[in-house]
């Protein structure tokens, strides 16, 4: 039987299909398939970013971030650097200036765009990508996942590009996000800060 007969044959009911025997079959096409891969793969990836602190606000700038990647052979190379993009622009994000907190009654401050701070192009730095190509040898084609890679080791990458900047004065620890004010109180204060940021008038 040929796909397009199926099709048909899966749409219409059998009473109604007189080219077609279903044997009784109700209409409808499904079908599972599980696969179970003989390994596991991981991609690979270093991030390297240089920032400018200000030392008199904690603000600081991203002025240059380099990234490779090894997620073996791209089958679609333009959605990989749009996964690449959305990953390193979520690790900004949580390195610059979003957490999840509650105020003292137990609501979640941040629970709407207005309040969750969203990196948008004007915040976010640019990145200069590349690549390097490992294939996987437990997949036919050699590919390997992608997804996660930006905002597992983007984080990392611009926090201790931070705490580098400001290191000459024994800060050695900024837990996320790295705020100005955390920033600036590292600075002047000499002392690393660990911890959430404390709740607005607390």
């Amino acid at each position: 039987m040929a796909i397009d007969e199926m099709h048909i044959g899966a749409l219409r009911a059998p009473e109604k299909n007189d080219e077609i025997e279903l044997d009784g079959l109700e209409p409808g096409l499904e079908n599972n398939a599980y696969y179970d891969p003989p390994n596991m793969t991981w991609p690979f990836d270093v991030y390297i970013t240089t920032v400018e602190v200000d030392p008199e606000t904690g603000e600081w700038d991203v002025l240059k971030f380099v990234g490779v990647d090894d997620c073996g052979v791209r089958i679609n190379p333009m959605i990989v650097e749009g996964q690449l993009h959305g990953g390193l622009a979520e690790a900004f994000a949580m390195a610059y200036h979003q957490m999840i907190t509650f105020d003292s009654q137990g609501n979640c401050i941040g629970s709407n765009y207005m309040d969750y701070m969203i990196p948008t192009a004007w915040e976010t730095p640019h990145f200069e990508l590349y690549e390097v190509v490992t294939p996987s040898p437990h997949h036919p084609i050699g590919c390997k996942g992608i997804g996660e890679c930006g905002c597992v080791g983007g984080p990392a990458a611009f926090v201790n590009a931070v705490i580098d900047a400001i290191a000459h004065l024994g800060v050695r620890n900024i837990d996320m996000p790295c705020l100005s004010s955390r920033v600036w109180e590292a600075i002047k204060y000499k002392k690393d800060i660990p911890g959430t940021p404390p709740l607005p008038g607390t």
